[in-house]
């Protein structure tokens, strides 16, 4: 079990938490720090780290849940070393770590960084998991083929999931490219529109969708959180904010009933972009992967043939 350092400063991992044994340690914690292929606000290379900070003043006891999920045992790594210059490169160091962690019956987390890091950990999953679900919350579609030169863009983040899953869901998207809407018209993916003129409607079309979509019970799945899928008001700090979105209160709800509906393998968090003076957004990032985790051991189904149960 996972305790709380007793000294004024918690070490530095996430939760502040003593680092428990590896093998017992049911939640592995790996930082990405990549932020190549961001094309609006650099720096969500800083993420993991200021999300690691900000989760070492957290309440460890939830509420909500009446437990403190770190008593599964959450061990936080190094962190995955980018290769600068390389996304390709990059996501084959993520997509071996993910796989490395999948095969020894963890749960990883990942903490971005920019949305490209998804594919990695999507592909490693996918070996593991061959009839593998997605569920990628996210303000924009990532349907784009390349962007900027680049077919591993965090704006085709989607597209290359695709590339490895059909089964595919994306929620509370509310801004795309013409083209990217043809996709979506022809049924090439699942995407749910925020409709940010009636949050509370969006709200329940989010969940319905979840609930709708069949192989979320059937599948093992994977979840990627970009956080621009939150209104800016509530989450400034990401690297391409969009107006409107989800409310804190409105993704713990999806989580919580991805976690009640489904079996999550696997999770990453994206696009932290820290704002000098400001630690709202990444405080909430480590609130929302917290609850994510007594989500996913309180009320989800044991996982089998690997991936954290």
């Amino acid at each position: 079990m996972s305790k709380l350092n007793a000294s004024r400063w918690p070490p530095f991992a996430f939760a502040g938490l003593d680092y428990p044994d590896l093998e017992e340690a049911k939640v592995i914690i790996v930082p990405v720090p990549f932020d190549s292929t961001s094309s609006y606000r650099a720096g969500s290379r800083n993420g993991p780290e200021r999300i690691i900070e900000a989760s070492r003043y957290m309440e460890l006891y939830d509420r909500e849940t009446d437990w403190s999920p770190c008593d599964v045992g959450i061990f936080t790594t190094t962190g995955i070393e980018p290769v600068r210059g390389s996304v390709e490169l990059t996501l084959e160091r993520v997509k071996s770590e993910v796989l490395h962690l999948l095969r020894r019956d963890k749960l990883p987390v990942l903490l971005g960084g920019d949305h490209s890091i998804t594919v990695g950990g999507v592909a490693a999953a996918s070996s593991v998991f061959p009839d593998l679900g997605v569920v990628v919350l996210d303000a924009h579609c990532d349907l784009r083929q390349s962007y900027e030169g680049s077919s591993f863009s965090h704006a085709c983040t989607v597209r290359r999931i695709l590339d490895i899953t059909e089964k595919v869901l994306v929620l509370g998207a509310r801004s795309c490219s013409s083209e990217e809407l043809d996709e979506v018209r022809r049924g090439a993916v699942s995407v749910h529109f925020w409709d940010e003129c009636d949050p509370e409607g969006s709200q329940l079309r989010m969940e319905e969708a979840v609930r709708s979509t069949t192989w979320i019970k059937s599948s093992p799945l994977y979840l990627s959180v970009d956080l621009d899928v939150l209104d800016p008001s509530q989450m400034p700090g990401v690297g391409a904010p969009e107006p409107g979105g989800m409310s804190y209160g409105g993704i713990l709800k999806v989580l919580r009933l991805l976690c009640s509906e489904g079996n999550v393998v696997s999770m990453d968090v994206t696009e932290l972009t820290p704002i000098p003076c400001d630690v709202r957004s990444e405080f909430a990032a480590a609130k929302i992967v917290y609850k994510f985790i007594g989500y996913r051991f309180k009320g989800g189904r044991p996982n089998s043939n690997g991936g954290g149960s």
